[in-house]
């Protein structure tokens, strides 16, 4: 079966070892001093906003218990994790094999160690709390703008964490649609009476003028059908002003920087003291016509994520424009249904969580860069010392520039904490790492690692696999809790691991190796060129018409035209004893690789695009007791399928695979951590977001800045 196989491998290095290691108390602003922090995207004041109460809500601070205001005399308590189901910590929690003889920490588990002065050096920077506020430049109307494709619309129900299902809304009728006139609801027995006019204004606006509350005609005809079933008569507001739903959809607008997003899109003008009926209809339309905007927002994305490049694949599920209506309108709960529509991943109300500590917090936290130089290596001299111990919080004179053991054990746990091996040596990466932070850009990180979040199919299956491509790891996930993990190997920055989802669907044991074009093209061609029996001691047949032929009668210099290369199965095979399918247009799985060493290495991305898997054996045994449940696959069983044909096994269940791009996000110990981007996506995510310092032109559909 063709695909991106594997071919090559690397030279061995030494790997750390696992265990856990919990950093306590004041060590977890160590990351704020590691990446810093970021508030350029929100201005202004927020002492008296909405967002107040909602940041507090999801750090725990204590604050008074608020109505949901939908009518119901429902509260809504402080945010406690727990109660809703939710874990405390990130999937990458159990320990990890070891796979060398060197005893540091691998990734982000490992034994429990004493904390060393790093987390004393963290308290030292943590800054005084600044004020955050809301923009002061916007524009008097919200920035509707197209925001995630149109195509692929899913539902819009409910997550899985609330309880509140909505009744679907009655069929509109056929005749209610963009610019058909609706006499019928024209007619008011007391034009007198307050807000008796507004069902004939509405008649109106949505005949002809529902393109100025939104240019998606999707959400237009869903406006039109929405009204027009329920005779005109509003919702949002009521009487002479705002009715309960609409406060509850002002509240969550202007609250929507804790959901990682720009409070200034959904802005809407407020009503005048006395207002007249058109202007109750205006209001009307616009706020409903923001709720669709920001549902689809924040379920699916503020751009497609397509435009970053061809490895970006993903396909988020855009909410129904007439459900989420239907949901708004007639849940329960209105806020809860709000809530509902961002994403229900445990890892993203993680992320959510210390968005908004950090907002609370107000930090902001700048450092002078440290120049480049040689590698800084324990006991070293070196006039760059002052401003690393700056950088990391330790004290000393400005004149010791020393670079002593204090020192080292802190450099060691901003390594860990940023991905990087842990032996102390400030080299490029790790300076690299440390400057990184001096921009501020922590909080930004995180509001663009929430966004590739929305690309991940809303419904929260109940297993799936998730291979995060920055954090080299798989998981495979029940009921979002991780049931086995292990480490990985991605494609290299020229040849990236797609960002998609597909189904799991079987196995191969013994597979051939059919080589891709490209991989023939840039890397056999020119062997041939030189020795064209080289494929041949590599086990790679040449086939024409179906047969095997003899290399050395080609002239390979007029090109591979007509030739197809196959690696028969083996040990020598590419794709190892066995392969993972959930096919897909990218060609890609997740397989077995005889270049086993490279899994020892703290960055791993060296394959072609597919994800070479560490012990496959251990992940198929446990990828077939979730697909194939009580049929046995254990380790020894499975491995009597290894040699001779190739043979392929079902899974009697499909369960998604998910391949995602996260350089930040909470690991097991329930840190912040940071991952390189090794694709430059989470860079380019930030860039068409406006994060990197210029206004925001994504849901414009404006030119998007290359990466």
């Amino acid at each position: 079966m063709s695909g991106r196989g594997e071919y090559g491998a690397g030279r061995s290095h030494g790997v750390q070892s696992s265990g856990t290691r919990r950093l306590r108390g004041a060590a977890a602003l160590l990351l704020s001093a590691a990446t810093g922090l970021g508030l350029a995207t929100f201005s202004g004041k927020l002492t008296g906003n909405p967002f107040t109460a909602r940041a507090q809500e999801l750090t725990g601070a204590a604050i008074a218990v608020d109505r949901a205001g939908s009518g119901t005399g429902d509260t809504v308590a402080a945010f406690d994790s727990s109660s809703a189901g939710m874990r405390d910590t990130g999937h990458a929690a159990s320990p990890l094999p070891v796979v060398a003889d060197d005893h540091a920490p691998f990734d982000m588990a490992g034994e429990r160690r004493r904390v060393g002065p790093a987390p004393g050096a963290a308290l030292a920077m943590h800054a005084e709390p600044a004020p955050f506020a809301l923009q002061a430049d916007v524009p008097a109307e919200p920035a509707v703008g197209r925001g995630a494709p149109e195509t692929g619309t899913g539902t819009a129900t409910p997550g899985a964490a609330s309880g509140n299902a909505a009744t679907p809304a009655t069929p509109a009728p056929a005749a209610a649609t963009p610019g058909a006139a609706h006499p019928t609801a024209a007619s008011v027995p007391d034009a007198a009476a307050p807000g008796a006019t507004v069902p004939a204004r509405l008649t109106e606006m949505i005949g002809n003028q529902l393109i100025r509350f939104t240019p998606n005609v999707g959400e237009q005809q869903a406006l039109a059908a929405f009204y027009g079933a329920r005779g005109y008569q509003p919702v949002f507001t009521g009487g002479k002003g705002i009715a309960p739903l609409g406060q509850i959809a002002l509240d969550q607008f202007a609250a929507s920087a804790v959901e990682g997003l720009n409070p200034a899109d959904y802005l809407v003008p407020a009503l005048p003291a006395s207002p007249s009926d058109t202007q109750l209809a205006e209001m009307e339309l616009r706020l409903a016509a923001t709720t669709l905007l920001y549902a689809r927002h924040v379920q699916s994305g503020r751009f497609d994520p397509k435009i970053i490049s061809k490895d970006v694949d993903p396909n988020p599920t855009v909410p129904d424009p007439a459900a989420v209506l239907a949901t708004v309108s007639t849940a329960p709960n209105a806020r809860a249904a709000f809530e509902s529509f961002a994403p229900q991943y445990d890892e993203y109300r993680l992320l959510k969580t210390q968005l908004a500590r950090l907002m609370t917090e107000g930090q902001a936290v700048s450092h002078a860069a440290i120049p480049p130089g040689p590698s800084l290596r324990p006991g070293d001299n070196d006039p760059r010392v002052p401003l690393l111990r700056a950088r990391l919080g330790i004290g000393g004179a400005p004149e010791d520039s020393v670079y002593d053991p204090m020192l080292v054990d802190a450099v060691r746990e901003f390594q860990r904490l940023s991905g990087q091996s842990a032996d102390g040596i400030v080299g490029r990466g790790t300076l690299a790492a440390l400057n990184a932070g001096a921009s501020g850009d922590r909080l930004h990180d995180i509001v663009a690692n929430m966004e590739r979040w929305r690309w991940v199919p809303h419904d929260v299956a109940p297993v799936y696999v998730m291979v995060n491509i920055p954090e080299y790891m798989v998981r495979i996930v029940v009921n979002e809790q991780a049931v086995h993990e292990t480490r990985v190997v991605v494609g290299k920055p020229e040849n990236q691991t797609p960002i998609m989802s597909e189904n799991m669907q079987y196995a191969v044991f013994n597979p051939s190796w059919n080589v891709p074009p490209g991989i023939i093209r840039n890397e056999m061609l020119p062997k041939l060129m030189a020795d064209p029996y080289a494929l041949e001691r590599q086990g790679i047949d040449v086939v024409r018409n179906g047969r095997i032929i003899d290399p050395g009668s080609v002239n390979w210099s007029r090109g591979a035209q007509g030739y197809s290369f196959r690696q028969a199965p083996g040990e020598r095979n590419a794709l190892g004893r066995m392969k993972f399918m959930f096919p897909n247009k990218h060609a890609v799985y997740l397989h077995d690789t005889p270049s086993r060493s490279l899994f020892s290495r703290d960055r791993r991305a060296f394959s072609h695009g597919c994800v070479r898997v560490h012990e496959p054996l251990a992940f198929a045994e446990a990828l077939f007791a979730v697909g194939s449940p009580g049929e046995g696959w254990s380790q020894q069983r499975l491995s009597r399928l290894v040699g001779g044909n190739e043979k392929s096994l079902p899974l009697k269940q499909r369960f998604p695979v998910h391949l995602v791009y996260f350089t930040t996000y909470v690991d097991g110990t329930g840190q912040l951590v940071t991952r390189e981007d090794i694709y430059g996506t989470n860079a380019a995510t930030k860039a068409i977001l406006g994060l990197d310092g210029t206004r925001r032109v994504a849901d414009r559909g404006a030119a998007v800045r290359p990466r």
